[in-house]
Formats: structure tokens, sequence, C-alpha cells
């Protein structure tokens, strides 16, 4: 995060000052809010999965999830990818973390939905959407971000689009660090902030906050950008995850696919179900 403390000295003043720049580092980035969405995906059973298959399997349950009606089947599905969180072994506060931003969304849906249609249309629509989420969650949890955006160039998603995506989600926390360091600034002089929001002091400083935010997210992000030139960057992601299908990666797609085309079948009345 651009702290670093140096030391000339003894081998044991140097690992000392290591550990102090490491656990600062550690201590801004709690301090500032926010983590990483894949933080635990080294740490997940589905960590050395494929990239491809995990996101092609995904998404084909998602579509087969959308396609479904009846409640009986969409709680199956939810339970499905409920147990496979459990087995991942991603903690579930961050699933529940990440979930919590998409909620209102599914609450605002399934409340038009039970003033339009009725309480039965309004619990399938937020189920299907709830099993969508944590199917994706799951996904992006337990693959880190950079070996996703490889996955999607591998299926040809043009260049321009992975790069859009990895920029904008860098800058997020371009952003958040810069509003972080300007809140601890703030605190760390004596501010106390105004007394309501129809405070003029309030509003000029949320106004200069804002600007500062900008200007300063706009340096930070022209020296990223030298950076990643100055590594070889040149427009194509590269990973050095070995992308190789193995024998768990097609038990995994054909769970997938099983499940997906089982529940679409029994949604469409091919295959028997009990309720």
């Amino acid at each position: 995060m651009g702290f670093h403390f140096q030391y000339r000295g003894s081998y044991r003043g140097a690992c000392r000052a290591w550990h102090l720049n490491t656990r600062l580092k550690e201590r801004l980035s709690m301090a500032f809010g926010h983590d990483e969405i894949d933080k635990y995906a080294k740490a997940s059973r589905f960590y050395s999965f494929d990239p491809r298959v995990k996101l092609a399997s995904t998404i084909m349950f998602v579509i087969a999830v959308a396609l479904l009606r009846d409640i009986a089947i969409l709680f199956w599905a939810l339970l499905f990818i409920v147990l496979l969180i459990e087995v991942s072994g991603v903690p579930l506060l961050h699933i529940a973390e990440n979930y919590a931003i998409v909620f209102p969304f599914i609450l605002f849906a399934a409340l038009t939905m039970l003033f339009t249609s009725g309480p039965e249309s309004a619990l399938a629509i937020a189920m299907r959407i709830t099993t969508s989420v944590l199917a994706l969650l799951l996904m992006i949890a337990t693959t880190p971000f950079f070996d996703t955006l490889r996955a999607l160039r591998w299926f040809k998603v043009p260049p321009l689009i992975c790069n859009l995506v990895m920029f904008t989600y860098r800058f997020i926390f371009v952003l958040l660090d810069e509003m972080g360091r300007m809140r601890l600034a703030r605190k760390s002089r004596g501010f106390t902030g105004g007394r309501s929001l129809l405070d003029k002091e309030a509003f000029k400083t949320i106004s200069y906050t804002i600007g500062m935010v900008f200007v300063r997210s706009n340096v930070r992000a022209g020296k990223i950008y030298d950076a990643l030139l100055s590594r070889g960057y040149s427009g194509e992601i590269k990973t050095l995850t070995l992308l190789k299908v193995r024998a768990r990666d097609a038990v995994m797609g054909l769970l997938y696919v099983s499940l997906s085309a089982y529940l679409i079948a029994s949604q469409l009345g091919v295959v028997p179900w009990t309720s």
C-alpha cells in the first residue's frame, strides 16, 4: 500500500522492520475496511480446479436456475450450492458479507413480485436470484481474480472487456484506499465532522473530499499503469497458473451438467419429481 520501513543494520533488525511493515499494512487495510473478493481463494478446496471448468459450469448452472419455476426444485438447487460452499472451505461470513451487498436488490424484486403476482412468485424469484448469486460468489471466491479473467479470454471474450473489468476492479480499491487515507488524515487532525448534512461546513468537507479523492486517485492510477507497462503489460492477461483439465475437473463439470439437466427436465415434466 506504499508504506515501507527501511532498515540498515543486522539481519535481526531487518526481520523486525519487515514484520513491522507487514503488520502496518494489515492494520491499514483493516482500517480502510475492505477485502478483495478472492481473499480466501488459495485456502479453498476448489482453488486448484481449472478456472475454465468452474466458469463454464457456473454459467450453465445459473442459466438452468433462471429457467426454474417450481419452488421445490429451486430449493434443491439452492441446497446444492449451499453444500458446495460448505465443502469449499470459504468462510461463510465472507460469502454472507458479499451476499448482503445484493440482498436489497433481491428484496426489491421479491416485493415487486409479491404485490403483482403473489407470495409464491415472490418466493420463487428470491430463491432464483439467491441461488444464482451464491453460485457466482462460490466461483469467484474460490478462483483468483486474474485466473477468472484468463478463463474469460480463453472463451474468446474480447480483451477490451476483460481489461475494463480488471481496471475497474483494481481502481475500486484505489478509490477506497484514497478515501481511507484522507479519513485517517482528518481524524489525526482532530476533525469530528459537521453537525448534520444540512451544515455548511459538512457540505464543504464533502465537496473537498470528493474532489481530492478523484485527483489523488487519478495520480495513483497513472502510476499503476506505468508500473504495468514497466513489467511488460501488453493488454493480454497472463498468469502462472497452468490451464489443464484433470479428472477432478471433469467430475465437477459432469456434476454441474447432470444436475442442471435434471433440474430442467424436472421443471419440464420430462422426468418425475416428488415435491
